[in-house]
Parts: structure tokens; C-alpha cells; sequence
């Protein structure tokens, strides 16, 4: 069956429902939070921009955007080219897709209603879903809002790559959330809630509607009015059209044939709450900052959605946040990460630097080689920000 037939019959069904060799840096400056007091040094900017060049054209990747706050400075940058196919230059601060570091908004926001009382992390997610929906999931009656936040629902994951061909196919029609929600029901239960850890969209789709009931508006309307607004998160947003305003970093995939697919010109409204925002890394490194620093959370929120659940192993997985090892280099790091056919960020903080680091990349080659490579500029960023950045200074 081709994937659109599939989706089509899922939506039948469903009544409610990033010139080449082109480095530049924009250091910036500001007083908002998670702005650093200071421009980087010139030598520090110099080498690490020399970084970034050599790093895209040893592992052919097109273009980088990168952006790190220390408590002495914040400096935004970029190399290479934002699209393959028009082969515009990566500028500094251009906003691009974060895919799954939307979840982290997504487990905030829930953190943030349950310090409002308006639900607990322990309450069973039928008491916020409507009751055919709750009737639908398997488990419905059992699963916690934690077991949504840590993925160990037992829910299983969307087909995004079904998704993502139909929109190919048909770039004007925005598939609907309700879509994925009704392939994660069809494909579940994996296991008994708690019983062990899956990743999956799903589970993050199901929070939003649990945000809509608990905090009376759209989940959507509740993030932009608590958390992108106070902090200032000016070029962060929920996209509503399926283009992508002012310069940005392209989502840009070749198949098999040689031929570059954009990716950039899709509806992402399929992927709410799991991965359905647009931001730059100033933007991203500011929230960063603010969430560690319980300008948005309490500080125990934050320890709770720090702690990973056993089920995740080595990764670490929390409620939305994981902390982890990246070997090589070795180095501790907490946050998230995001992909995105051709586009992939990295959103950490690095506790014994004291610093913020995110970095978005853009991939075109064969998708064979996507986990490789991406394994690898993250090895070499995070290597080169270990040997270079100073130690956390003493508490």
C-alpha cells in the first residue's frame, strides 16, 4: 500500500482532528536574559568561526548555524551555504526548524501547570482527553502525564516518513496532527504503561491536548503568552503556513535520482508539540538559559524533568531534557536534540563549561550517511568547545 493510500485512509477516518565557503559571525550583545554581559573575544571568535568552516568541508555538510552564551559573553555564528539548491550563504541568526527541541517547550509548559495546580504529573491523562479519545488509546484509563513527558507509555510513534511523502506530494495540504495521534493508537500498546521506554511523537502530541484542557486555551496560545513573550523569544513561534518568513536555514534532502527535495516548504502542524516550532539560536540558548536559571520553572521543576527515567539507559531521557556523556569527547551535556529531513539542531548546556551551545546543521547526501555524519559534528563541536572554553568557575 503507498503511503499516501495509508494516509489518505487515516485521514478518511479522523472526524475531529535548511555562496559555499561563505563564513560570517554577528556576535551579539544584549541585556535580555540570557544575553552575556559582552561580545566574544576577537581571538575566540576568529578560531572558532576557522572551526566551523573546516569542520563543513571535511564532512560535506552545506551549512552550520551556531550560537554560545558563557557568563562572560554570547557570540552567534555561521559558515557555509543555508540551501543547496539556491545556494544562499548561512548569515548568522537565521531561524530554522527544531523539530524535537520543541518537546522541551512542550514538558515546560506542562511544568508550568502543574505549579499552577492545574494538573498533576501523577494524574491519568483520561482526566484532561475527551472520553472517546481516552476510550481509543489503549491504555487511555492507566497511562500518567509523567509516562507521556519520560516515554514509557507504552504509546507507539508515528510513520513521519508516510507523513512527510504526502506533503511532498501535495505541499498546499497541512496533514493534521490528529493523523499521527491515529497511527501512534493503531500501532499500540507496546508494552504496559512503565514497563520500558520508547520514543515517541505521540506521547508529546497527547500532551499538548492535555495542555489545551488544563490550561483553557490552545496549547500554542498558552506557550507564546508564558514563555515566548516574557523572555523575549522574539523569533520563536508556531508556524501556521508552510514557508518559513525572512532568511533561514533550508530542510533540503537528495534521493536516490540525484534529486534535491525541500523539505523547508511543508506543513509541520502534524508534529504538535513533538516538533512543530521555528526558532534561531540566540532564541534557543536565552530559553536554555532562563529554564536553568528558574526565570520560567522552579528549580525543583527543572530537577525533576532533569531526573532520566532507568527505562532510558545511557541516554538519560528525563521529562523532556536528558542529561548524557557525548563520547568522544567526553563530555557531560544536558538538553535536547532535533531532526528534521536535511536539518538537524543540538541544543545543550554543558554544566562543566557553565555554557550554552546550539547548533543547527543541514544535510543533503544519501540518508545513509545522516547518522555518521551527525554523530560527527557533534563529537567535533562539542571536542572543540571542551579544549577551548575555560572551566566553570568556582560556586
Amino acid at each position: 500500500m503507498s503511503a499516501k493510500y495509508t494516509i489518505l485512509i487515516i485521514l478518511t477516518g479522523i472526524a475531529v482532528i535548511l555562496a559555499a565557503g561563505c563564513i560570517q559571525s554577528a556576535p551579539s550583545a544584549g541585556t535580555g536574559p540570557g544575553a552575556g554581559p559582552a561580545r566574544p573575544p576577537a581571538a575566540v571568535s576568529a578560531g572558532f568561526q576557522t572551526f566551523i568552516e573546516n569542520e563543513i568541508a571535511t564532512l560535506g555538510i552545506p551549512g552550520i548555524q551556531a550560537g554560545i552564551a558563557t557568563p562572560e559573553w554570547t557570540g552567534d555564528y555561521a559558515a557555509g551555504k543555508a540551501a543547496e539548491i539556491t545556494r544562499e550563504p548561512a548569515v548568522p541568526e537565521m531561524r530554522f526548524l527544531i523539530a524535537s527541541v520543541s518537546k522541551t517547550f512542550t514538558s515546560v509548559a506542562i511544568q508550568k501547570l502543574a505549579e499552577e495546580k492545574r494538573l498533576s504529573l501523577e494524574d491519568r491523562i483520561d482526566r484532561y482527553l475527551p472520553a472517546d479519545l481516552a476510550d481509543r488509546v489503549p491504555n487511555g484509563h492507566g497511562i500518567t502525564i509523567r509516562q507521556l513527558l519520560d516515554h514509557t507509555s507504552g504509546i507507539a510513534d508515528y510513520d513521519e516518513t508516510s507523513i512527510n511523502e504526502y506533503e511532498l506530494q501535495d505541499p498546499d495540504f497541512a496533514v493534521p496532527y490528529q493523523t499521527g495521534l491515529e497511527m501512534g493508537i493503531q500501532g499500540s500498546p507496546l508494552y504496559p504503561p512503565g514497563a520500558n521506554y520508547t520514543y515517541s511523537n505521540v506521547n508529546y502530541i497527547l500532551l499538548t491536548l492535555i495542555a489545551d484542557k488544563a490550561a483553557g486555551v490552545p496549547y500554542e496560545e498558552y506557550v507564546t503568552r508564558t514563555i515566548l513573550v516574557p523572555l523575549g523569544l522574539d523569533d520563536t513561534y508556531f508556524p501556521h503556513t508552510n514557508s518559513v518568513p525572512g532568511p533561514h536555514m533550508q530542510a533540503q534532502v537528495r534521493d536516490a535520482n540525484g534529486t534535491v527535495r525541500d523539505y523547508t516548504g511543508l506543513y509541520i502542524q502534524f508534529d504538535r508539540g513533538a516538533g512543530d516550532i521555528i526558532s534561531t539560536t540566540s532564541d534557543l540558548n536565552r530559553f536554555h538559559r532562563a529554564l536553568r536559571e528558574g526565570k520560567i520553572i522552579s528549580k525543583s521543576s527543572l530537577a525533576g524533568m532533569e531526573k532520566g527515567t532507568p527505562r532510558s539507559g545511557t541516554k538519560g531521557y528525563g521529562l523532556g531534557y536528558s542529561t548524557t556523556t557525548i563520547t568522544p569527547p567526553g563530555i557531560t551535556v544536558q538538553g535536547h536534540t532535533g531532526g528534521y529531513p536535511g536539518s538537524f539542531t543540538f541544543w545543550y548546556y554543558l554544566p562543566e563549561k557553565d555554557a550554552y551551545v546550539t547548533f543547527n546543521v543541514n544535510y543533503v547526501g544519501p540518508m545513509e550517511d545522516v547518522v555518521q555524519k551527525m554523530k560527527a559534528v557533534q563529537s567535533d563541536v562539542l571536542a572543540y568547545l571542551k579544549n577551548e572554553l575555560p572551566a566553570r568557575a568556582a560556586q
